[in-house]
């Protein structure tokens, strides 16, 4: 008798933003692999694992509200009314002081980071069943800031709060909200040379940095009617950075 795990998202119907590279492909593979039904809004096209899997792909910039619009609206056309969004497209600024920074800079972190989980929690519930589930991809960056690092950890703080905000908007259709904010992953994002690999394997109590596979149960969790009584919620994923430093850490730095 197959009994079907109570993880299950079989016949979901799933959107992800940036789900062509990085955690959003892994989220795609996986959420496949379970046998939903995935749409990846993304200016880049899937590889072909994600396509010969069934994935539908949805060429969408989200910070153009009307590409968002389409987005969702061809999404249902060919998945079905949703059931889950995961909105992960972002990206980092250059690593300038706040006091030398580039506001033409700032304008493109902020209109990715920002407008574009502002237009998918702004447009994306009236495509979704109530009792679905919406998860953002903030990061701890948001939680926690560092030097060089002003624009990516006020968008990603203003990530985290317009998601709370969502979450007690739509309560009472049963559409959960919640944000992962994950530590330093291996992605394209961040290369190998990358400080934040080295860094990683000192600052995180499990002492090396995360892979994509590290984040995906997370998301399938959350998407699951598992965590049908989790709003609101911001899920820390980094390997216990912000829970403190090892001695042999500290005297390093005192060094």
């Amino acid at each position: 008798m197959d009994i079907a795990s109570p993880f299950s998202l079989q016949d979901k119907s799933i959107l992800i933003t940036g789900g062509s590279s990085g955690i959003g492909l892994g989220q795609c593979l996986r959420f496949l692999q379970e046998r939903a039904k995935v749409a990846v809004a993304d200016i880049q096209t899937p590889p072909p694992s994600a396509l010969a899997g069934g994935a539908h792909y949805l060429q969408c910039d989200v910070t153009q509200r009307e590409q968002v619009i389409h987005a969702l609206q061809h999404a249902v056309q060919r998945i079905g009314v949703l059931d889950v969004i995961i909105h992960n497209a972002g990206k980092p600024g250059t690593g300038a002081h706040l006091t030398e920074s580039d506001e033409e800079v700032l304008d493109g972190v902020v209109a990715l980071n920002f407008y574009g989980t502002y237009y998918v929690l702004k447009y994306g519930p009236q495509y979704m069943h109530d009792g679905g589930s919406i998860v953002t991809t903030a990061s701890v960056a948001g939680l926690q800031q560092n030097e060089g690092f002003f624009d990516y950890s006020a968008t990603k703080a203003a990530t985290i709060s317009m998601t709370k905000t969502a979450a007690v908007e739509l309560g009472l259709r049963g559409i959960r909200c919640n944000a992962v904010a994950p530590g330093p992953v291996r992605t394209p994002m961040l290369p190998p040379g990358h400080v934040l690999n080295a860094l990683a394997e000192n600052l995180s109590s499990l002492g090396r940095i995360a892979e994509v596979e590290d984040l995906v149960g997370v998301y399938h969790f959350l998407a699951s009617d598992q965590s049908k009584y989790i709003t609101g919620h911001t899920l820390i994923v980094d390997g216990g950075r912000l829970a403190g430093f090892r001695t042999s850490v500290l005297k390093r730095l005192a060094n």
